[in-house]
């Protein structure tokens, strides 16, 4: 082959890695940058474990965890009212109690008041930083559900959703809410349960209580200010950070190149 020829076809090639080193680079960081903004404005709420198996009159815990950088700006969440949804023919949430959420940031009160509507298969958990300083941003866990299977509930897929849930930033700015339902399978599963018609969770009524009454007693309206342990707010997922992976991208691309021209002079 004419030696010009081939360091044509090589810088040609040397281009082509390049320029599809340089698109992915581009479409990595973007992701990146997207995930950043969705952090940013939107609140995440996960159950754990996201899936149980249960048999009749059994009953268990579950972890509600919440993700959020708060609004535009860097404004923290000032409030958060948790709404779990079930359908009270098959499951009853006997307690909910919250966690240290929003206890991150800015040392200040935080507020809470509840209510438990088997008959409507509602519980509502609303909490609120008082004064609110900057809010609270972060990843920890914002509320602990006790839940018990029907004695006489049959073998099915039943679900527990907080798709309802409303989480605030200062100015009381509502947050878009990404949510995860917990699944129940009820004595080795079987059909999903039957759709059941929720009333709106937020004109229920919440009733404050005496300090000395049992904040986790079934079936009663609670106000609680006591203090929960407060978790760390880290809200990294194990692995590489886009950049990183980038930078890795870009240095294993260069080394590449480098070395086809330097084979070909």
């Amino acid at each position: 082959m004419n030696p010009t020829h081939r360091s044509i076809a090589v810088g040609a090639g040397t281009v082509l890695v390049g320029t599809a080193l340089a698109v992915l680079v581009v479409a990595t960081l973007g992701l990146a940058a997207g995930t950043a903004v969705a952090g940013d404005q939107s609140a995440v709420l996960r159950p754990s474990p996201y899936a149980v198996d249960a048999d009749p009159g059994e009953e268990f815990t579950l972890e509600i965890t919440m993700q959020s950088q708060g609004g535009h700006g860097g404004e923290g969440v000032e409030s958060v009212a948790l709404v779990a949804q079930y359908h009270p023919d098959y499951l009853e949430i006997t307690g909910i109690e919250r966690g240290p959420w929003l206890e991150q940031g800015t040392e200040t009160d935080v507020e809470a008041e509840r209510v438990l509507a088997h008959d409507e298969g509602t519980a509502v958990l609303e909490q609120w930083r008082d004064p609110v300083e900057d809010g609270a941003t972060g990843n920890a866990e914002l509320a602990t559900i006790t839940v018990e299977v029907a004695d006489d509930a049959p073998p099915s897929e039943a679900t527990i959703s907080v798709g309802e849930s409303r989480v605030e930033v200062l100015r009381q700015m509502p947050l878009p809410i990404f949510d995860q339902d917990a699944t129940v399978t009820i004595d080795g599963g079987g059909d999903a349960v039957p759709a059941f018609d929720h009333p709106d969770p937020h004109d229920l009524e919440t009733d404050a209580v005496d300090d000395g009454e049992s904040d986790g007693a079934s079936g009663t309206n609670s106000t609680t200010t006591d203090d929960g342990d407060q978790t760390d707010d880290g809200d990294s997922v194990p692995g590489l950070s886009a950049p990183a992976t980038a930078a890795i991208v870009v240095g294993t691309g260069l080394a590449f190149v480098g070395g086809r021209s330097a084979g070909n002079r």
